[in-house]
């Protein structure tokens, strides 16, 4: 699938760079002492290649799915956002810097708007059964916030409209 990846962003002439996975593990622990030291938080993300191909049903769709995927984040690129493979190649983790989960709710938004503007609407299963966002450090906070976690994973998995069917 890593090749693929390539292939997609070199075909599209997407501005969007991948760690290895070494790099991208050193990042997520650089940013886990960063958000200790700030008081501030991101957001983990893991999109994992079997899973995404099991919910798209076929390769054909899977590899649309990542096509819209990296689209939808080259157009909306906030610059400090991270992409790496996973452990082993097995997928992309993603980190949304200076991020809480209203972070993820946006960048989702967007890449289901493109997938819809593309007529891909696999891309809302997908999103609902293979990302499963982080945010620290509220994954290892006392459980306070653990309605507001659930308020949240209730709207992430419902179907977000396209801004022409929103306006209309």
């Amino acid at each position: 699938m890593k090749q693929e990846l390539f292939k997609l962003i070199r075909k599209h002439h997407l501005n969007i760079s991948i760690y290895t996975a070494e790099i991208f593990e050193r990042r997520c622990q650089e940013e886990i002492i960063r958000s200790d030291e700030d008081q501030s938080s991101f957001v983990y993300l893991e999109f994992e290649f079997d899973e995404i191909k099991k919910i798209a049903q076929n390769d054909e769709d899977a590899l649309k799915f990542w096509e819209v995927m990296l689209e939808a984040l080259n157009r909306n690129n906030r610059g400090s956002d991270i992409l790496g493979f996973l452990e082993n190649d097995t997928g992309l983790g993603m980190l949304l810097l200076d991020s809480k989960i209203e972070g993820w709710i946006r960048v989702r938004g967007r890449i289901l708007q493109h997938a819809n503007s593309e007529g891909f609407k696999k891309a809302t299963s997908i999103l609902a059964a293979v990302v499963k966002p982080i945010v620290y450090p509220t994954c290892i906070a006392d459980a306070q916030d653990l309605k507001a976690i659930e308020a949240v994973s209730q709207e992430l998995a419902a179907p977000v409209e396209s801004t022409e069917s929103a306006t209309a």
